[in-house]
């Protein structure tokens, strides 16, 4: 028995040696299943969205940005699977749900495939966050089905004139993107952009974030442009909302300039402002306990 034993342990070992891209999956899937998180999937029309889901209770639903995914979330969401059902999609276009090359990807496209997404789940009210151009899919979702979006979390969302221009402004103007990875080594210098403090990540998380953001290189580059292309301006659209909001900010955002929060809390009827010092454009995956206790307090302060 024994013997058989060892030999499996071995067997594993040489797995885990020779093809390091199951070494990162298994720490990929350690650190969902300790935020209570299991990955599924869902077909919605052509395409196959994959999907964490964990815990019970009032719907919580968290949007990634651009050229992100579903994990970005996972510090942060173990927080919530206590007293929450979350669900974290990849969109269609990011992580490992699914491209098609002649399909659109920019935000009005992804909430209409959200809307199917929610039914296909039978998702009818739920709390919503986003970060990024996931903020940004969040607003536009909550003009378009205004009475399914019992609250509205903002994290650094795109979409809003900035009073004064980002660094990522003043780069895109001169043709340099920073949010595309063309090459593994350069995957670093990404995570000193979007973050003031990057985390430290284990050597072989990091070289499969690192390759996977490569592989993805190619459909970031169009669906980047796609976005510019069919940019959806929220400062006229704002006002309509109902939903009560809540934007957090890192005041050292160097993708959009924190100015951005000011104009988000005048423009929104019932909001709530706050800025995470020393802190860059993902302060859920910065600094995700007290991102999650600002977050939790606001949406358990709902009457609904």
């Amino acid at each position: 028995m024994f013997g058989w034993i060892t030999l499996a342990i071995i067997i594993l070992l040489l797995i885990l040696i020779f093809y390091p891209g199951n070494l990162f999956r298994l720490a990929m899937w350690s650190v969902r299943r300790s935020a209570g998180l299991a990955c599924k999937r869902v077909a919605v029309g052509r395409h196959q969205i994959v999907y964490l889901e964990g815990g019970t209770g009032p719907h919580l639903v968290l949007l990634h940005g651009f050229g992100a995914n579903k994990d970005n979330w996972n510090r942060f969401a173990k927080h919530f699977t206590s007293s929450y059902h979350v669900i974290i999609p990849d969109l269609p276009g990011f992580g490992d749900s699914s491209y098609f090359p002649d399909e659109e990807y920019d935000v009005e496209s992804q909430v209409e495939r959200l809307i199917d997404f929610f039914k296909a789940l039978k998702l009818d009210e739920f709390h919503l966050a986003g970060n990024s151009m996931g903020g940004q899919i969040a607003v536009a979702y909550t003009i378009k089905r205004p009475g399914r979006v019992l609250s509205l979390t903002l994290f650094d969302a795109a979409g809003i004139q900035e009073d004064t221009p980002s660094e990522m402004s003043r780069l895109l103007e001169k043709g340099i993107n920073p949010l595309v990875v063309r090459e593994a080594s350069d995957y670093s210098e990404l995570l000193k952009f979007v973050f003031f403090n990057p985390p430290e990540f284990p050597a072989v998380v990091m070289k499969g974030l690192a390759a996977d953001a490569v592989r993805h290189t190619a459909s970031n580059e169009r669906i980047f442009q796609q976005l510019l292309g069919k940019w959806v301006q929220l400062d006229p659209l704002l006002p309509r909302i109902e939903s009560p909001a809540l934007i957090i900010w890192g005041d050292k955002d160097r993708v959009f300039d924190v100015s951005c929060a000011d104009r988000f809390e005048r423009s929104l009827k019932y909001s709530k402002k706050v800025v995470f010092e020393n802190c860059g454009h993902m302060p859920m995956l910065e600094m995700p306990d007290k991102s999650a206790e600002v977050v939790r307090d606001f949406i358990g302060s709902i009457r609904y």
